[in-house]
Order: structure tokens, then sequence, then C-alpha cells
């Protein structure tokens, strides 16, 4: 009779996302990974952490490209489930998921390709995500609702139109 050999087992006790803080030490165990951000697409600053190998702002700068597309996704109104990037030395996935007051919450990684598991990644990445929204910050405070014909009821409310006119002509000038 032949023995039995275990190839892979997977982790049965996940770590507990409580916080944003553990969302980011999950995902920086995940492995392979040298970088994290997390966050929702609105937000320019989200959270991030590395490896203290990586150079100082690696996770940031590895996040910008798929961030960039995501955010495009999210004002044209087509935010990509998923992002894979994949280099010769590092490997970036991001998800994305509808918050339920219609932001668009993201986790991300960045690994190293000759230790990483794409698919390892993804389930760890779609469970982090799936807290995302009770440890998000709620949205920003609702906007106020434009009114039709406004009029400027002191002088000092009003801008002048000479004064926008060379605004506009500066912006277009750059």
């Amino acid at each position: 009779m032949g023995t039995s050999v275990v190839l892979w087992r997977p982790e049965t006790t996940a770590a507990a996302i409580l916080s944003m803080g553990d969302a980011l030490e999950c995902a920086l165990r995940i492995p392979g990974a040298v970088g994290a951000v997390l966050g929702d697409l609105s937000d320019p600053e989200p959270l991030s952490g590395q490896t203290p190998a990586m150079p100082a702002g690696f996770a940031l700068a590895s996040a910008r490209s798929p961030l960039a597309y995501a955010r495009r996704g999210a004002e044209e109104g087509g935010v990509p489930e998923e992002i894979m990037i994949t280099g010769a030395t590092f490997s970036i996935l991001q998800q994305t998921g509808q918050l339920p007051d219609g932001r668009y919450a993201y986790a991300q990684v960045t690994l190293v390709r000759e230790h990483a598991n794409p698919a390892l990644a993804q389930i760890e990445l779609r469970r982090i995500l799936h807290h995302l929204p009770g440890l998000l910050p709620q949205g920003h405070l609702p906007r106020r609702a434009r009114r039709e014909h406004v009029h400027a009821s002191h002088p000092s409310e009003s801008v002048p139109i000479s004064l926008l006119e060379r605004v506009l002509e500066r912006l277009r000038a750059l």
C-alpha cells in the first residue's frame, strides 16, 4: 500500500477582520505579498502597507495604475470587478465591490511572482473585500440640492465675471 502525501492544505483558521488594520495585515499575509492598498475609490488617501524589504512608498506606487483605471471606470459607470497586472518580477491583483452607499471599495495586493499563488490571493482578497463595508468610514455628507436660479443676496456672495474669465484663460493656458 502507498502512503498519501499532502501537497497543500488551506489554512482553516482565517484571521478575524475587525478593523482596517486587520484587513491590511491579512492582505500582507497572502503568500508572496510585498505591498497592499485598501480603501474606497473615491478616497484619495487609501490605507497602505508593505514589507520592510520594499522601498518607501512602494505599495502606493504599485497601486497607481490599477487605481487610476478603476477610478476611471467608476466615473464612466463600469468599475472592473478585478484587475490583474503581471510583470517580470511582480503581479498586482485588485478586486472591487460596491458599498451600500454606492461607492466602491477595493483591496489590492502586490505579489512577488516567484512566491505568489494568484488563486489564493483572489480568495483572500475577496474575503477582505467582504469585510470592508463595515470598516470603511461612511461616505461624504450628502451635498446640498442645487437650486434652479441662484441669486446673490449680497455683493460679496457673487464673483465678478471678469475674474471667472481670467481664471478660465489661465486654466486653458496650462
